[in-house]
C-alpha cells in the first residue's frame, strides 16, 4: 500500500491489474486507514486499483484522540434528534453544511482518476457514502458504480430533482436494522428512490448496527466482480 497526494487529498493506494478504480471514503471520525484493509477481502484477485481517501477535516472523537471527517456534524444534536425520533429534521430537508463544497472537491478527484482508468466505482461508509450519492446527484455518468454502506437520505427535494442520474447505475447498499447513528428507516427511503431509477441495485440488510459485517463484505465482493 502506497501513500499518494491526489487532487489535494491524502490517499492510500493499492495497485491492481485492470482499468478499474475504486474510490473509498471513510466515515465520520475515522480515517483512510479505517477501511483500507477491506481491499484484501473485497478484491482477493487484486484486479482493482484501490484509492482510500482521507477526509479534509480533523474532529475530536474523545479521549484526546482525533479523526477525520468530510463535513462537520454536531453529533450531540444528531443523537438528541434520534432519541426523540426526529432524525428526519437533521438531514431530510437540507444538505448538511459543507457537503456541497466537498462534493465538488471529490468530483475533481474522480475526474483525475478517469483520465487513467476506464471505470470508477465510488463509495464508502456512513458519511463517506453520503458524499458518494451527492456526487452522482451533481454529475450524471461520472461514476460507473456505487458502494453504499450505512448510508442515509438527506435533502429529499434534491434527490427527487436529480434522481434520474441514478438511472441504470449499478448500486450496492447495506444497512444494519438496529443502526443507532443513521436509522434503518432512512436507508429504506434512500433505497426507494435509488431503486425507482436503477434496476441493478442490491439492498443488504442485516441484524446489526453501524458496521460492516462479514456477510456484507462477501456480497459487496460479488457486486464488484461485475466491473
Amino acid at each position: 500500500m502506497k501513500f499518494k497526494r491526489i487532487s489535494d487529498f491524502d490517499t492510500l493506494y493499492v495497485q491492481g491489474n485492470s482499468d478499474v478504480a475504486a474510490v473509498i471514503l471513510h466515515g465520520y471520525g475515522a480515517s483512510f486507514n479505517d477501511l483500507a484493509p477491506l481491499h484484501q477481502y473485497l478484491d482477493p484477485d487484486k484486479r482493482i486499483n484501490w484509492f482510500f481517501v482521507d477526509g479534509p477535516f480533523s474532529v475530536d472523537i474523545g479521549m484526546g484522540m482525533t479523526g477525520k471527517a468530510w463535513f462537520p456534524i454536531d453529533m450531540v444534536k444528531l443523537q438528541m434528534h434520534i432519541q426523540a425520533g426526529k432524525f428526519e429534521e437533521v438531514f431530510y430537508q437540507t444538505d448538511p453544511p459543507g457537503l456541497k463544497e466537498v462534493t465538488l472537491q471529490i468530483t475533481n478527484y474522480v475526474r483525475e482518476l478517469k483520465k487513467d482508468y476506464k471505470k470508477v466505482v465510488l463509495g464508502g461508509f456512513s458519511q463517506g457514502s453520503m458524499i458518494s450519492t451527492s456526487i452522482v446527484l451533481e454529475n450524471k455518468d461520472l461514476v460507473d458504480g456505487l458502494l453504499l454502506m450505512s448510508s442515509t437520505l438527506y435533502d429529499y427535494n434534491r434527490f427527487e430533482k436529480s434522481a434520474e442520474n441514478f438511472k441504470d447505475l449499478p448500486i450496492f447498499q447495506s444497512h444494519g436494522m438496529f443502526d443507532p447513528v443513521l436509522p434503518f428507516n432512512m436507508s429504506q427511503k434512500l433505497y426507494e428512490i435509488l431503486s425507482s431509477k436503477s434496476k441493478d441495485i442490491h439492498f443488504e440488510s442485516f441484524e446489526g448496527g453501524h458496521e460492516i459485517p462479514l456477510p456484507v463484505i462477501n456480497n459487496a465482493k460479488n457486486f464488484l466482480r461485475k466491473f
